[in-house]
């Protein structure tokens, strides 16, 4: 007898539940690099608030894995605030997100963080 797991019955029962969970992957992805770039850059999220027309409940909002994705507007301005950078790529092929990140050093301004979809 074949069994499967909970988790595989649900996924194939609620194809909305599975849509709902990608977004918040991609969520869950973008907030944790900008919390990357703001630790990186040894800031709080008081600072950026300070640095920006942001308030720090937006900004927790911003670095929290899951709620509705910002607009890009928001996610420029807190780049902004971190003195950081920010790279948006398109390509037909898949992205390797790894590809772009490097292990951070105190003398270098290298990539902390990517996010691919």
């Amino acid at each position: 007898m074949t069994t499967t797991s909970l988790r595989t019955r649900m996924r194939s029962r609620r194809p909305d539940v599975v849509a709902q969970a990608e977004t918040h992957e991609f969520k869950r992805k973008l907030a944790l690099a900008l919390r990357a770039l703001r630790k990186e850059k040894q800031l709080t999220q008081k600072d950026i608030e300070a640095r920006s027309t942001l308030t720090q409940p937006m900004i927790s909002r911003l670095e929290a894995p899951t709620g509705g994705l910002p607009n890009w507007d928001t996610v420029m301005r807190y780049v902004q605030a971190c003195d950081g950078h920010m790279l948006l790529g398109f390509s037909g092929s898949e992205f390797d997100e790894s590809a772009f990140v490097s292990a951070p050093s105190a003398a270098s301004e290298d990539v902390v963080s990517a996010v691919a979809m």
